[in-house]
């Protein structure tokens, strides 16, 4: 196997068209990356030049110890699965997968050998004579996961493999991946717009925006210490609220003005947030990190707000209750057993100890 580098790799369309701009990660081998951030981030763009499918404008590219900025796609021992599966219609499964193989006059006993291995990892050995017409789209997609194991290469890509698959199957494919990563033992990339599924799969995840990657980190700790506000938003279902409001000081102590309620800080956040003083600032916090007052049990560090309440959905093992203080919206996620009405006050909690806080013009963490 191998890890994957790149360094300053940038990545133009044309004079005003900037797809990936000084993007520099080092993968290590047999780790599982995703590249998370909504649609034209420049993800999809990054993965199709590891494969060598579009072309480095500047910096430089190593799979393993070897440059590759200028080797075919044949020959920087890759696989890659795309979203429409890519499979040829007028061949059976079996022959999909050793299709490759044959190109580069692999002995028969070897092809039989690997598709068979392949089939048996996949749980689609008796799906071998089918053609792709007659299968699923779930077993259209193990079949193109297939095509991939059966090279062995140093590196599989994966370009949002599930996104045609419905919301259950996608769960499920997503753990059939994750199995997979875990018993190649393999170096894999993976590009997605869904942020459940770069949590839920990767080692780490790498999140872009407008071209540019916005941080590098593990799972929780790019949901516990995001590096601005738009990392805090994308990660996490619903996203963080965000509350604007103003830093004061009185009696010697600081408060977050939000206009009708001041939110107390501790001494850890005042450290922080000093400098802000009579500034604005964005404060944000979790749907999660949100009680009603009467379940707010064990909270030693909180803030009391009243506020009115818009919509109720309840979800079966919990429920998003849409709130309004008189200025802001928000999103509270609380227990199943908390169905208020619509146009009740209610006094809720924020767990100031969980709360963030941004700067108004750069966005980033304060």
């Amino acid at each position: 196997m191998a890890s994957v580098r790149l360094i300053k790799v940038n990545k133009h369309f044309d004079k005003d068209v900037v797809a990936v701009n000084s993007a520099s990660i080092d993968i290590e081998d047999k780790e599982f990356v995703v590249l998370v951030g909504p649609s034209g981030c420049g993800k999809s763009t990054t993965l199709r030049m590891i494969a060598g499918l579009e072309e480095v404008t500047s910096g430089e590219i190593y799979i393993g110890d070897r440059l590759v900025n200028h080797v075919p796609p044949k020959d920087r021992d890759i696989a890659m699965v795309f979203q429409n599966y890519a499979l040829y219609p007028h061949m059976t499964v079996f022959q999909n997968m050793a299709f490759g193989l044959k190109l580069r006059k692999y002995h028969k006993k070897e092809i039989e050998a690997r598709v068979n291995e392949a089939a048996e990892i996949l749980e689609i050995q008796k799906l071998l004579e089918r053609r792709p017409k007659a299968l699923s789209g779930g077993q259209r997609q193990r079949v193109a996961v297939g095509r991939a194991i059966v090279r062995k290469p140093k590196v599989f890509l994966f370009d949002e493999p599930l996104s045609n698959l419905d919301a259950k199957l996608r769960v499920q494919m997503r753990t059939e991946i994750s199995k997979l990563h875990s018993r190649l033992e393999t170096t894999m990339i993976y590009v997605t717009h869904d942020q459940m599924e770069a949590m839920t799969m990767g080692d780490r995840i790498v999140v872009m925006k407008d071209g540019f990657i916005q941080q590098i980190d593990s799972p929780l700790n790019l949901y516990n210490n995001p590096v601005n506000k738009f990392v805090a938003g994308f990660i996490g279902s619903p996203s963080m609220n965000f509350l604007p409001g103003v830093i004061k000081e009185e009696s010697g102590k600081l408060y977050f003005d939000e206009g009708r309620i001041k939110l107390s800080l501790s001494k850890e956040i005042k450290e922080r947030i000093s400098k802000y003083l009579n500034k604005q600032v964005i404060l944000g916090i979790r749907p999660e990190d949100i009680y009603e007052a009467d379940s707010a049990h064990g909270i030693s560090d909180s803030a009391s707000i009243e506020s009115v309440v818009e919509v109720v959905e309840p979800l079966g093992n919990e429920v998003f209750l849409y709130l309004n203080t008189g200025i802001n919206s928000y999103i509270a996620r609380v227990t199943a057993h908390s169905t208020p009405p619509v146009d009740q006050k209610l006094n809720i909690v924020f767990d100031m100890k969980k709360v963030h806080f941004f700067d108004v013009n750069t966005e980033s963490a304060i």
